[in-house]
């Protein structure tokens, strides 16, 4: 949230616009369960105050540059140290535009980093198989360069009346890093990001002890990938010279005459010699919202909230690969598919939701409790096949329905007489278009629907909270807390593919989006004491436990005939979590303050991911039947900041541990006296590696006449770990797998292989950033 209002982009969760650290106020942050006016989230809420303009002209100018340098021979390139390869140079002024009436609040920043994920470029995008390094010079591969500015007007109507204009604008543009591209870096596609927001607050009090807020905003995050702007660019063609050698492996003859016959052109283990991205996406969503607060403390003991929020979005979607014009030539000569055609997915949707909520704080003598309840709406506005055994309305299976037209087959009367014949008695029997799926028999009612479509149907939830705080002493609190909470999923799960293209050949086909996925729920429970054991030291304890139902997963499969059938997300995943979390902190006094947080948590589920089960099907393998530890459980969390200051030095620390996260193993294929042995273990059945990781901050303020200035270091990673994001799933590591050393045995040369083997192994992307030195200065006045 910004200034109260929601931000997240509803298609994948992420957040819709970019906001800056030096333009916020405050960070409030509530985890656990939370109070009935926050919605739209299961676990906790972040909320970012932004500033406001004073009555004094301020402002401040914040620089730094840096570079990743490590001796760790698996990063390549970053044995030295290049000040300017990440920068970042941000400015903000505030001020008075009319006196005590009217301020502002004004910031810009441009920042980027090279990386540190580098390859060789040996090779055109095109092509080429005589290997020539021209350059010798390594070549980032994880880059970005970003640029955004946000300007707040504030106005003051009356004593008790502001009115805030908020906007923030975004963009950027990156490459992601991709292992086998390393030495074909030319022809990847970049990655456009853009976001933008628009806000405007009217608060206004009517006594010291009643206010109401109201809030109007939208918001657009953009997102598209290609290689060129121009889906036509000319750069797309590929040379005829070496068309049919990149399609069928036909080695060129200047080739052969160098390696000989039988070469092969496509080897083992092998970096990429060519690429020419042809896909493209773009994504877009847009969401309007209103939202109006009142706070009223009614009296000595009750505290009443209330308020409304209604939501508009628009989802957009593009998304394709270029097609070649002819298969006749040998040249590759880019064209759009048309909409509507397989090779092109299009939609555009406008889902709904609104929400109203009662909350009750209520104070009596030291006791603290807080009662709400929050009514949350949701509106698909989209459509499902009433038949679930014919969902392609463009080519349906049924031969009873293909000569009738578009029009006819959304407005079937499915049990309309598709025909008549007699029987060898002579009695006439009818044949309804309903009488082809009878053999499913699972849909009984087909007979008595009408239309290919059925609309989707409004998904709502009453959502109570309760949470209660009572002192035990002077020093210290206990608190109980219970709530349920209420989430739509990922509109990219509702939407997505709900073309429902079946092509005639295949067997699995799928997933397909589902809009009328029910809301995932969750129930958490928490219970927790706080005391203060010193001088400004604190310590608190506090256990949880959520229960969440209707996560999202891939269904079973839905017979189509003819031994087909598609999959479409369902709601039927559950987990839960538990553990205890142990916190002990110290305000800064005396030169330092610290605080130290230990988690110990479980977390098991059906599944982790929406896709698990339809890739369960595909591999063959059993559906999961039982309760597994989920990708994110970390059974052991400790988290520590310690911060020093003397006289305008100082310096903070933090440190994070982190215990294994589970991983599936599996215990590769080999062949030993003639006996072939494949197995997969149970999944998540063991742990990777835990994570320790040092990042640390020092700093000098210094005066320079009316001017205040800061100059600093920052320094991440600081121990240089390797930090293992991503293991071998036969050896639980990184750096090791046993495919290498089969690899050596059957493939150990290959002429046109540009790469050794273990440079093919070796991933410098499986690992956490190595370490990152910053120096900057920061003046402001």
């Amino acid at each position: 949230m910004v200034d109260g209002i929601p931000m997240t982009d509803a298609y994948d969760g992420g957040i819709s616009v970019q906001i800056e650290n030096d333009n916020l106020q405050e960070l409030q942050v509530i985890s656990g369960t939370f109070n009935a006016e926050y919605g739209k989230a299961l676990t906790g809420v972040i909320n970012m105050v932004t500033k406001d303009g004073g009555d004094r002209f301020e402002g401040s100018l914040n620089v730094y540059s840096g570079d990743h340098t490590t001796t760790d021979p698996i990063f390549k390139n970053l044995n030295s140290y290049s000040p300017l390869n990440d920068h970042s140079i941000s400015i903000n002024l505030s001020g008075p535009i009319i006196p005590r009436r009217l301020t502002f609040y004004s910031s810009a920043r441009s920042n980027g980093s090279k990386g540190w994920l580098y390859g060789r470029p040996t090779f055109t995008m095109y092509g080429d198989t005589i290997f020539t390094d021209k350059n010798e010079q390594y070549k980032a591969m994880n880059w970005y360069n970003s640029w955004s500015t946000q300007n707040k007007l504030t106005l003051k109507i009356a004593a008790s009346t502001k009115l805030r204009l908020n906007t923030i604008f975004n963009s950027g543009v990156s490459q992601g890093y991709d292992h086998n591209r390393q030495m074909a870096q030319e022809g990847r596609k970049k990655n456009y990001n853009n976001g933008q927001f628009i806000g405007l607050s009217l608060s206004h009090s009517f006594s010291s002890m009643s206010f109401i807020e109201f809030n109007a905003s939208q918001y657009i995050h953009r997102n598209e990938s290609y290689l060129y702007e121009d889906p036509l660019d000319e750069r797309y063609v590929t040379p005829d010279s070496l068309f049919w050698a990149h399609i069928v492996g036909d080695v060129p003859d200047h080739i052969q005459n160098i390696y000989g016959d039988g070469v092969n052109y496509f080897p083992q283990y092998t970096f990429s010699r060519w690429g020419v991205d042809t896909d493209r996406f773009m994504r877009e969503t847009k969401t309007q919202g209103l939202k109006l607060d009142y706070t009223n403390q009614i009296n000595n003991y009750n505290q009443i909230k209330a308020g409304a929020d209604l939501t508009f979005h628009t989802l957009t979607l593009d998304t394709y690969g270029l097609l070649d014009s002819s298969q006749s030539d040998q040249q590759f000569s880019p064209i759009i598919p048309e909409i509507g055609s397989f090779n092109r997915s299009t939609y555009e949707f406008n889902p709904r939701e609104w929400s109203i909520y009662l909350q009750d704080k209520i104070e009596y003598g030291d006791m603290i409790i807080n009662a709400g309840v929050r009514y949350e709406s949701f509106d698909p506005r989209s459509k499902t096949p009433n038949n679930i055994h014919e969902p392609y309305i463009n080519n349906p299976r049924n031969p009873a329905l293909d000569s009738l037209s578009l029009e006819e087959l959304e407005d079937l009367d499915w049990s309309a007489i598709w025909y008549t014949e007699l029987d060898s008695s002579g009695n006439t029997i009818e044949h309804t278009y309903s009488e082809f799926y009878d053999r499913f028999n699972d849909q009984p009612d087909l007979i008595n629907k009408r239309g290919w479509w059925k609309n989707t149907t409004i998904k709502s939830q009453l959502s109570p909270r309760l949470a209660v705080a009572y002192p035990i002493s002077d020093k210290g609190v206990i608190h109980f807390a219970y709530g349920y909470f209420f989430k739509i999923p990922d509109f990219s799960l509702l939407y997505n593919n709900t073309e429902y293209k079946l092509t005639e050949t295949g067997t699995n086909f799928g997933i397909f989006g589902n809009p009328e996925l029910e809301p995932e729920t969750t129930i958490s429970y928490e219970l927790g004491l706080r005391q203060e054991i010193g001088y400004r030291t604190k310590i608190e304890l506090k256990g949880f436990y959520r229960d969440a139902r209707n996560y999202v997963t891939s269904g079973i499969p839905i017979d189509l005939g003819d031994g087909k059938s598609y999959f479409t997300y369902v709601n039927k995943d559950y987990s839960n979590s538990r553990g205890v979390i142990l916190t002990l902190f110290k305000q800064f006094s005396n030169f330092i303050g610290w605080q130290f947080d230990y988690t110990f948590q479980i977390a098991e589920g059906s599944n982790s991911n929406p896709n698990e089960e339809f890739g369960a099907v595909l591999a063959g393998k059993e559906p999961t039947r039982s309760i597994i530890p989920l990708d994110w459980d970390q059974s052991h969390n400790l988290n520590g900041s310690i911060t020093t200051a003397y006289k305008g030095w100082g310096m903070n620390t933090i440190f994070q541990y982190g215990s294994g996260y589970p991983y599936t193993p599996f215990i590769t294929n080999y062949e030993q006296q003639g006996e072939i042995l494949s197995n997969v273990l149970l999944r998540n059945s063991r742990r990777k590696s835990s994570t320790f990781r040092v990042d640390t901050k020092l700093f000098k303020n210094i005066k320079l006449g009316r001017y205040s200035g800061r100059v600093y270091i920052n320094i991440y990673n600081l121990l240089d770990r390797r930090n293992e994001n991503y293991v071998y799933a036969d050896s639980g590591t990184s750096d090791e797998t046993i495919e290498e050393t089969r690899a050596n045995i059957i493939s150990p040369f290959e002429p046109l292989r540009p790469n050794t083997l273990d440079e093919f192994f070796d991933r410098p992307d499986w690992y956490d950033e190595p370490r990152e030195i910053q120096l900057g200065f920061q003046f402001t006045w």
